[in-house]
């Protein structure tokens, strides 16, 4: 019976009507069980908390229920696709988001995902998706959207820093990084094949220091970013044991000796790099200096970002920046390094 497919009243509104359609009404969508009768994780911890109820399509990808926390509307919580061959990715802040993505997927696409992207794949077959578009509406009154990745980075925007912060421990490929913001600028890089501040170049993996050998590089400093030019790394600083986050200060080390605090956080870090037209970090023994280097051919790009996406503008005075967050913090930085 629909009622028993799941605890959720409104995933099981969804399975009667489909058990009512003689054909597909979304390509590559299917029903075939709720939780551990579509699909369980072979990880404890995220079997424990993402429970699937769908195929998303043909070759076997999967929609699931992100069991964030324990409330009892299992409806308001969100939805993920993750991929047959890798790639899990927040789809829909709810289920009835969820619902109103499926009405707004091209009639002759299905999902389409990897590690680092989830899009659409067309060419295939059309369907036709009028009679759910027509129960959509009577049902929730619901009716699609014109663009169905706004619904996907709606998601991602409310609720990405709480799923990377939990992801990237489980499955490290997920996400870049644990860090939402960092995510976010991982992304844009991706799109602009990097260039986006002088001498700044994120790497390729977080957390990688590369060849820095540089013995302040301790564990409680997550690498992220390095000046090739300058042989500077620049690493966030999770102080007192706490987790990495976008609040962490951010630190610049010479790849064999030397550090610096040069940013209280991570988007004065961000504001500072917007501000390097012409000019590198660099960190060695004697501290922190802006050298002159070359204009960078994306840097429009991520200053529209950065104020869109933050409501930064880049510093004027990026120098004057990085002495505050020295003066700040430079002696709780010091008195760290003694302690290990």
């Amino acid at each position: 019976m629909a009622d028993t497919y799941s605890p959720i009243p409104e995933l099981n509104q969804l399975k009667e009507f489909y058990d009512t359609q003689d054909d597909p009404f979304a390509v590559g969508f299917e029903m075939p069980g709720y939780g551990k009768d579509c699909h369980t994780d072979p990880q404890p911890e995220l079997a424990e908390r993402l429970v699937y109820f769908a195929h998303a399509n043909s070759s076997g990808s999967l929609y699931g229920i992100w069991r964030k926390d324990d409330r009892d509307n299992l409806a308001t919580l969100p939805v993920v696709a993750a991929g047959d061959e890798g790639g899990l990715h927040l789809v829909a802040r709810d289920f009835l988001a969820f619902l109103q993505l499926l009405a707004s997927l091209p009639s002759d696409a299905e999902p389409y995902l990897g590690w680092d992207f989830f899009d659409v794949n067309d060419g295939h077959d059309p369907v036709d998706n009028t009679p759910y578009l027509t129960w959509l509406a009577r049902t929730f009154d619901l009716a699609p959207v014109a663009e169905w990745d706004r619904l996907v980075n709606a998601a991602q925007e409310e609720l990405g820093r709480e799923w990377a912060a939990w992801i990237h421990p489980i499955v490290p490929d997920a996400v870049w990084s644990p860090v939402h913001e960092l995510n976010q600028l991982a992304t844009l890089d991706d799109s602009c094949a990097g260039d986006l501040a002088t001498g700044f170049c994120l790497n390729c993996d977080y957390g990688d220091a590369g060849q820095a050998t540089n013995p302040d590089l301790t564990a409680d400093l997550v690498p992220f970013a390095t000046n090739h030019d300058t042989a500077t790394v620049f690493a966030l600083w999770c102080r007192d044991g706490g987790p990495a986050s976008a609040d962490a200060p951010v630190v610049a080390l010479g790849t064999e000796e030397g550090a610096r605090v040069i940013a209280r956080d991570l988007r004065e870090f961000l504001h500072v790099i917007a501000g390097l037209t012409r000019t590198g970090i660099r960190c060695d023994h004697t501290g922190v200096v802006l050298r002159d280097g070359e204009p960078v051919r994306n840097h429009k790009a991520f200053v529209a970002w950065l104020e869109r996406a933050h409501g930064l503008r880049p510093a004027t005075d990026p120098a004057a920046v990085i002495a505050t967050a020295h003066t700040e913090l430079g002696a709780l930085f010091a008195a760290g390094r003694l302690r290990h």
